[in-house]
């Protein structure tokens, strides 16, 4: 088959959908065997590595990996449509497109959080009691919403909401997103599909190895790791912890304005660029374009540069790969010491401490009141060997 020319500005735009149909299809066999009961739900994550069915286990940490790499295409793919100020195209397909993509990430978003914790090792029961913390720093609905977080899980719910209804929701953005666009080109939705899935192989490869070589998480009890040990190992924790961080440094107001205001905000300004933008777009290109004599001539001057191809290509690149090393930088900085194997070398079945089954005082913030100090829980997180 012969494709058409590849515009490589998408390029990670179509690996991270490549990526989520992969997912999509491990999730599939990883749920023929799950157990979505809290006294089981461990249990049946584990038997991959307990048995011979290495294909199994092959398959759930390639299902961890494509989680991590689907984020981070996804914040590349953003920053490249945002440094390219697609937001400013007044056409209304291109603002739809716009912002189903922005709304994805809500679905995404909370696929990455479900997903975690339905493994049901101790860090995902972490991760269950943080949330609600999280959420509860929102004024006025925040401690209702909070109580009714914790009061309205079970396993089951997470487990249908992972699998059924919020896929649902990120179909249908998908759909106005990409593949209603894919269908009317020529060949379809499949041949799209194909392309894309040709041009991710080095991504895809990348994940077969690393499946193999770092597993995530190790074979306990039969293999038990160190407390810190994960630290370092790029996690899909990273992108749920780096909202959560501010609240290890902070007690006071600045926590949720840093993790859930600030956050928030920007992420609502940048949804919504193409309507709040378009207007002045259009109002100064009515305008005859004036300004300082020294600036126009320097506009020109680098206008006749970049009009070389390979110069304006460097120049793009180089713009995309500072701004995406410096985000990832910065993530990077906040959640590499995260131990993302350590949990299960104090908390594990050799040790009498049940992974699989729920602590005595389950989701009770009065039997257990250190659940409701966020501060106390990240520390214990991080520095598991210090805080406890």
């Amino acid at each position: 088959m012969r494709f058409e020319k590849y515009h490589g500005r998408y390029y990670f735009g179509g690996l991270a959908l490549i990526l989520l149909l992969l997912q999509f299809l491990s999730g599939v066999f990883l749920t023929l065997f799950y157990q979505p009961h809290l006294l089981e739900a461990y249990a049946s994550v584990q038997q991959f590595y307990k048995t011979d069915f290495a294909v199994g286990a092959w398959l759930r940490d390639s299902h961890r990996w494509i989680a991590f790499l689907i984020f981070f295409s996804l914040v590349v793919h953003a920053l490249r449509s945002l440094l390219r100020k697609e937001f400013l195209n007044l056409e209304k397909r291109s603002r739809v497109i716009w912002l189903t993509g922005g709304l994805l990430l809500l679905p995404m978003g909370a696929l990455l959080a479900s997903g975690l914790i339905l493994p049901w090792e101790w860090k995902s029961y972490w991760l269950m009691e943080m949330i609600p913390n999280y959420f509860g720093q929102i004024p006025y609905a925040g401690p209702a919403l909070k109580q009714f977080l914790i009061d309205a899980f079970t396993m089951n719910r997470n487990f249908v909401a992972h699998v059924v209804i919020l896929p649902a929701i990120a179909i249908i953005l998908l759909d106005l997103h990409v593949f209603s666009k894919a269908r009317k080109r020529k060949g379809g939705l499949h041949r799209y599909l194909l392309k894309h899935a040709v041009i991710s192989i080095p991504f895809i490869l990348i994940i077969a190895v690393l499946a193999v070589y770092i597993p995530m998480p190790t074979a306990d009890p039969e293999i038990i790791p160190m407390p810190l040990e994960g630290a370092f190992i790029p996690a899909p924790e990273w992108f749920v912890l780096i909202f959560l961080v501010p609240f290890m440094y902070f007690k006071n107001a600045l926590a949720p304005f840093l993790g859930l205001y600030l956050a928030l905000a920007l992420y609502l300004a940048l949804i919504f660029l193409p309507y709040m933008l378009g207007r002045y777009k259009k109002d100064a290109e009515r305008r005859e374009p004036g300004g300082d004599a020294f600036f126009k001539e320097f506009r020109h001057l680098l206008g006749n540069v970049l009009k070389v191809g390979f110069m304006r290509k460097l120049a793009a690149f180089l713009t995309v790969f500072v701004t995406a090393g410096a985000v990832f930088g910065f993530l990077y900085y906040q959640t590499y010491p995260s131990p993302t194997l350590g949990c299960n070398s104090c908390h594990n079945i050799a040790m009498g401490r049940g992974i699989g089954a729920p602590p005595d005082h389950f989701k009770d913030r009065m039997q257990e009141p250190k659940l409701d100090d966020s501060q106390w829980m990240l520390e214990h997180w991080f520095y598991p060997n210090v805080v406890w």
